[in-house]
């Protein structure tokens, strides 16, 4: 019984570090998103997103952004201030 309670603890203890280092983000399994310095209408801000091996692209439309159009790779939103504003610099927005 104890085997599996370490065993348990182990896993557990990989999946936190593995969430706090945003090593999916990094490997390019997760879709993830950047800010980008453009100036985007009423106040809002433009976000680079990129696609993930696993989740595809990120969808910020549950975010009130708006998509903004598709360059190679990267699709853009424009998402409100609100939203930008109400995350910590190291979060990404919504997967």
């Amino acid at each position: 019984m104890s085997r599996i309670a370490v065993v348990a603890a182990l896993i557990a203890s990989l999946l936190a570090f593995a969430r706090a280092e945003h090593v999916l983000d990094r490997t390019g399994l997760l879709g993830s998103c950047t800010a980008l310095s453009a100036p985007a209408p009423e106040g809002g801000e433009w976000l680079e997103c990129r696609p993930g091996e696993l989740t595809g692209y990120p969808d910020l439309s549950k975010d009130s952004c708006q998509k903004g159009g598709l360059r190679g790779e990267a699709r853009y939103w424009i998402c409100p201030t609100a939203l930008v504003a109400g995350r910590s610099p190291d979060e990404t927005p919504t997967r």
